[in-house]
């Protein structure tokens, strides 16, 4: 039997005797259209043990094109992802638990893993329902999504670099140039025209590299919109695949992008409010507070223009795809119209210091 490109059948044969000892049934499989960059799918897989009938639902993330050689894609490989969350679950970081990791191919037309299943949904800033959902969260003084999100950033700075050895171990003194070296490359190399404003923020960045006194775990792509919730409690935080060892801070910086509090709005409903629940300054002084780590302004404000410039490269890249052939998907063609906010949001975080 198969749903999709997910055969029931050939996921239960491999289950059987890998989670459990003897036969496992699977049930109840859906696709899911978050976590665009890998197919996810949940079942619902039962087995017997001890007697006793045991029923579980369960993620699956598949890798279907990891042998693609593509030299403008900086995430994980599905394995590296998988251990950096198996590393945050052990640290106390409210992760999915993971189950196991399989690199047969033929199982699922990748390689794959399952995680178990969590309750609830993941906002997308750019739905005006999900929009008001989270600024009524930081609105309504009982509710603690906002204070959850600060404690789940600080669980990720709390994994030190030796706890994830697949990642590369970078030295802080290096962590900034790795970040400017590898994006200004896939910048250059994609970019269907060379923009000015770009070559200036360019240009800012090397002009302006802050000091990087440590190195943690970093999410990389640490947003609302990358968190579980329902509508009083953080569940999860999913998407690991960009995650690195790098400054703790880039993880602030990233999430208070304003494309994150609805930038496709033209004006921001909230341009106050990081990722559209926690008001920035808040956020930075309760997060100074529960790690003892000094939250420096400039830092956070370097690593958000940087942010900026990121996800204007990855839009770039993604229609460089689409212009080659590479991609022929409408998420490749899409990328293009993401490209404007972004320059607009990396020059607006660099205002001060423009000439």
């Amino acid at each position: 039997m198969t749903d999709g490109d997910v055969s029931t059948d050939a996921l239960a044969g491999y289950l059987s005797g890998t989670l459990a000892d003897g036969t496992v049934g699977v049930a109840d499989l859906q696709h899911h259209t978050e976590g665009w960059s890998r197919q996810t799918v949940s079942f619902r897989a039962t087995w017997t043990e001890g007697g006793d009938e045991t029923s579980r639902r369960l993620v699956a993330r598949v890798d279907t094109d990891e042998d693609v050689d593509r030299p403008h894609d900086t995430r994980n490989d599905i394995e590296t992802e998988f251990r950096t969350m198996e590393a945050a679950y052990e640290a106390g970081v409210p992760a999915p638990e993971p189950v196991l990791y399989a690199d047969d191919e033929s199982v699922l037309g990748g390689a794959f893993f399952l995680v178990e299943y969590l309750a609830g949904d993941a906002p997308i800033t750019w739905d005006p329902r999900d929009r008001q959902r989270l600024h009524g969260a930081w609105d309504d003084p009982e509710n603690t999504l906002p204070s959850q999100f600060v404690d789940a950033t600080a669980a990720v700075h709390s994994v030190p670099p030796e706890a994830v050895p697949s990642l590369d171990q970078t030295d802080p003194a290096d962590v900034v140039d790795r970040e400017l070296d590898t994006y200004e490359r896939i910048y250059r190399e994609t970019a269907l025209k060379q923009e000015p404003a770009v070559q200036e923020a360019l240009r800012w960045f090397r002009a302006n590299k802050p000091t990087v006194p440590e190195t943690t775990l970093v999410h990389g792509d640490f947003r609302t919109g990358n968190v579980l919730m329902t509508d009083d409690r953080l569940t999860g935080v999913l998407d690991w695949e960009f995650a690195r060892v790098g400054d703790p801070l880039y993880d602030l910086g990233y999430a208070s992008t304003r494309y994150f509090s609805g930038k496709l709005i033209e004006p921001t409903e909230r341009p106050e409010l990081a990722s559209a629940l926690v008001e920035r300054e808040w956020f930075y002084d309760e997060y100074e507070r529960r790690t003892g780590r000094t939250v420096d302004r400039d830092r956070v404000r370097y690593w958000q223009a940087f942010s900026a410039f990121t996800m204007m490269t990855r839009g770039v890249a993604g229609a460089h795809r689409y212009r080659t052939g590479e991609a022929d998907g409408v998420r490749s063609a899409w990328f293009q119209y993401i490209v404007p906010g972004h320059i607009e949001d990396l020059l607006a975080a660099v205002e001060g210091d423009r000439t």
